[in-house]
C-alpha cells in the first residue's frame, strides 16, 4: 500500500487489546463495517494523536466473526508484543475505507465545515470528539471566546451540506 497524501488519509479503525495466544487484536471499527477491512495485507498504523509517526505493517492474518474481527501483525505473533499495538489506529487512503451510502460522510469531512444558524456563520467545527452516546462537534465561535462542544444529534444539528461544507446548528443557545 502507498502512503497517500495525508489529506487523503482516514482513520477506519482502532486496535484493541490482544486476544487469545496468537497476537490477535481486537479491531473497532469506526464505521461499524469490517468488509473493507478482511482485504488487507498491509495497514498504515498511528497513534491516534500523530497520524504523521505512522509505520506500514504487514498483516499475517485476520479473522472475521459475529463478535467483530481481529488481525495479527507480522513481528506480533504473542500477546505480549501485541500489546505494543494496543490503540493505534489503521489508517487507509479514502478509496479504501467503508463505501459511504447516501447522507453518510466520514467525521474526517465534519472538520472544517462553517456552522450555520438561519444562513449565518456563527462557527466553524475544528475537531469531533467521542462522546459516549454521540459525536461532539468542536466549535471554534465565530463571534471569538473559548470552543464549544455541540452533540452531533438530530435536535442540535440539521443538515450537513458536503458540497457546501456547511453544518446547519438548530440550536443557538449551545454556543452561549
Amino acid at each position: 500500500m502507498n502512503k497517500a497524501p495525508e489529506s487523503e488519509i482516514l482513520a477506519v479503525a482502532k486496535l484493541g487489546a490482544p486476544k487469545g495466544v496468537d497476537g490477535s487484536l481486537k479491531l473497532h471499527s469506526y464505521s461499524g463495517e469490517y468488509e473493507h477491512l478482511k482485504k488487507l495485507t498491509t495497514a498504515l498504523l498511528a497513534s491516534a494523536d500523530n497520524h504523521a509517526q505512522s509505520k506500514v505493517m504487514r498483516i499475517k492474518s485476520s479473522r472475521l466473526g459475529d463478535w467483530g474481527m481481529s488481525m495479527v501483525f507480522e513481528g506480533y505473533e504473542s500477546p505480549e508484543k501485541a500489546k505494543a499495538l494496543t490503540g493505534l489506529e489503521i489508517l487507509l487512503p479514502r478509496e479504501l475505507a467503508s463505501p459511504l451510502k447516501s447522507n453518510e460522510y466520514y467525521i474526517h469531512d465534519l472538520v472544517g465545515m462553517k456552522l450555520l444558524l438561519d444562513t449565518v456563520i456563527v462557527g466553524e467545527v475544528v475537531g469531533v470528539l467521542d462522546g459516549g452516546a454521540d459525536p461532539l462537534l468542536e466549535i471554534k465561535p465565530a463571534a471569538g471566546g473559548a470552543n464549544v462542544l455541540v452533540p452531533f444529534r438530530s435536535e442540535f444539528i440539521g443538515t450537513v451540506d458536503c458540497e457546501a461544507k456547511s453544518i446547519e446548528l438548530l440550536a443557538g443557545w449551545l454556543l452561549e
